[in-house]
């Protein structure tokens, strides 16, 4: 089992999120039994829709005020898309009367009192006052399964009745299918329900071979190198089982001074510390020799191998980091990257002594190896080391890791928003590089197109057509490096390139005169002609904010999102509050918690999530940034 963090209102847990439901094979969906569907859950509900990741859903604190495990189960119908919420437990009392669950499926009922720790519950027959509700409840979970399972549907057809066995492996085939989601309930804080959803973990959600082959990449038998498109290499997948040939998802490292430790999931066939394997999409080989460990919190169990169905972790790998494969050389296969969003906060960092300044640097690139989501820079008019992240909390953290883990003290600026460029139109630049070197000269010439793309992949494409003899292939990953580095800041503000493709369509190649050096000095040059002529505009981030406030607040609520240039997409009403969907500029939300806690009387929540970048309306963009 795999921990997946719940993604909060600073964005901190976007990357964890997304990484964890790439390779998980099964997730609980956790509600609170007071608040329902709450906007985070929304969140990731679309993220595992994404991965279809089957689910089990548990409603928690029924020992709360206000709890009602029946509204919970309404409000999930309603309001998340994909699978159709099955009840199979019910509560028996309510608030701080909840004294266990009722099973559906067995009509037995579990109880639990407030011992600490607790004992295992005990079992017996369905209380009186609320056994007609429990028959109720189960024949609408039949139901509910005779509509999208065949076997029931007869038993239900024929008046039959059908068997706790035959019950619980439609529930199963339903999971695993992604046609409906169990939900049980219970009050985690004093263990009650604990036990049974356990059980169901292992009922209802599938085991490694009851997901569909894994589809991937592989290459057409050209060579592999860095920055390949993947999607120009064709289809291929893997089963879940021992006999395939080995593929492994790299979906997460953990860096340390002494070691890095990769995280991977494994998809097909096996492999132990002997093994050459294959990293894609950079070609590179590596082995397992290093230590393989099961990992359990903190602690490490040595492993002698990995096999189909394992998350281990991995020590001692040169060249895999996340998003890569590690797969058998003979049957290679790239199962493809995750696409994470954007930074969208920055914050410039130095550290307190002149000494640590090497220190620093290498703890924020060993955390920019981690964290997808985090990036570092140097600013190059400043000089300023500048780090990027999804949200001022995302940040706070990093101050905090560099404190505790690096023993690195730190000064940081003010949070302030990641602004990006795009084009507008298309340009065409021809850019040469010359230059008398003793008696030699060495000379490079590119010519190439830059035009709009929408949601580019990593926020640049750049694609070849040159002729062989004009731009040599052996020129072509010194070519794109130039491009991406010279892109990472454009314009006037020196932004980041996003949304565009950059298309190299010719040049000049002179044997003897011509290097990769000439050649990446003329493709920056001819970027930066091209995007003159192309035009550039100033992005910023917008983001999807959400709140749920009281009705004697929602007018203040609506007012104060007008004055931060928000756009009001809708208002509903859930149970007893208004919940607000808002589309408003990251940098109008700095401070927001405190305002809307303020102007609520601290009755409010919110949320966020990145929504798009949108062009800067004229006079918004600070002068400074």
């Amino acid at each position: 089992m795999y921990d997946v963090a719940a993604a909060d209102d600073e964005l901190r847990f976007t990357a964890e999120v997304e990484r964890s439901l790439r390779v998980l094979d099964g997730a609980i969906a956790v509600y609170c039994g007071v608040a329902g569907v709450q906007a985070q859950s929304e969140t990731v509900w679309r993220q595992a829709n994404t991965y279809q990741v089957p689910r089990i859903a548990y409603v928690n604190k029924l020992d709360r005020a206000g709890a009602n495990f029946y509204d919970v189960v309404t409000d999930i119908s309603e309001r998340l898309e994909g699978l159709r919420p099955i009840a199979v437990q019910v509560p028996i009392g309510e608030e701080k009367g909840f004294e266990g669950v009722v099973d559906l499926v067995t009509m037995k009922a579990y109880r639990w009192n407030d011992e600490v720790p607790p004992p295992p519950p005990e079992v017996g027959e369905v209380p009186a006052d609320v056994l007609e509700e429990a028959q109720l409840y189960r024949s609408e979970m039949i139901e509910r399964l005779a509509e999208v399972d065949g076997e029931i549907e007869e038993l239900f057809l024929e008046e039959a009745t059908p068997s706790v066995e035959q019950l619980r492996a439609a529930l199963r085939r339903v999971t695993v299918a992604r046609k409906g989601m169990p939900v049980l309930c219970g009050a985690s804080f004093k263990h009650k329900g604990a036990q049974p959803l356990l059980d169901a973990i292992c009922q209802y959600l599938p085991s490694p071979e009851d997901r569909p082959p894994i589809e991937g990449r592989k290459p057409k038998g050209k060579r592999v190198k860095a920055g390949d498109d993947l999607e120009d290499w064709q289809v291929d997948e893997r089963p879940p089982t021992l006999k395939a040939p080995f593929a492994a998802y790299a979906f997460k490292t953990v860096s340390t001074k002494t070691s890095d430790v990769v995280y991977l999931r494994v998809y097909s066939g096996e492999a132990d510390k002997s093994k050459q394997l294959l990293s894609l999409p950079k070609g590179k080989k590596e082995r397992l020799g290093g230590g393989i460990y099961l990992l359990e919190a903190n602690r490490k169990q040595p492993l002698e191998g990995a096999k189909v169905g394992d998350i281990v972790g991995v020590v001692g790998l040169r060249y895999t980091t996340t998003g890569d494969t590690l797969c058998d050389p003979s049957h290679p296969i790239a199962l493809g990257r995750i696409t994470f969003p954007l930074p969208v906060v920055t914050r410039a960092v130095e550290p307190k002594s002149t000494a640590d300044r090497d220190d620093l640097w290498a703890a924020l690139k060993s955390m920019a190896k981690d964290d997808p989501t985090f990036t570092v820079t140097v600013d190059d008019e400043t000089g300023q080391t500048v780090i990027s992240g999804m949200g001022e909390l995302h940040l706070e953290i990093v101050e905090e890791r560099l404190k505790r883990d690096w023993k690195l003290e730190v000064k940081v600026g003010k949070p302030r928003v990641s602004y990006k460029q795009t084009v507008v139109g298309e340009g065409r630049a021809d850019g040469s590089y010359e230059m008398q070197q003793g008696e030699r000269r060495v000379f490079g010439r590119v010519v190439l197109e830059v035009k709009p793309r929408e949601k580019a992949p990593g926020g640049l494409v750049v694609t070849f057509a040159a002729p062989e003899a004009q731009v040599p292939e052996a020129m072509h990953e010194a070519v794109e490096e130039a491009l991406r580095s010279r892109a990472t800041s454009v314009g006037d503000w020196g932004d980041p390139l996003i949304d565009a493709e950059v298309r190299v369509v010719g040049g000049e190649w002179v044997e003897d005169e011509s290097n990769e050096a000439a050649f990446s000095a003329a493709a920056s040059r001819a970027l930066e002609s091209a995007l003159e002529k192309a035009g550039l505009v100033s992005l910023e981030p917008v983001m999807t904010l959400v709140v749920e406030t009281p009705e004697d607040s929602f007018g203040a609520v609506i007012q104060d999102l007008q004055a931060r240039r928000a756009e009001v997409v809708s208002t509903t009403m859930v149970r007893d509050r208004h919940r607000i969907v808002a589309a408003v500029p990251l940098a109008k939300v700095f401070g927001y918690a405190g305002d809307v806690r303020s102007k609520t009387q601290g009755r409010a929540d919110f949320a966020m999530e990145p929504r798009d970048y949108a062009q800067v309306p004229d006079g918004e963009r600070p002068k400074l940034f």
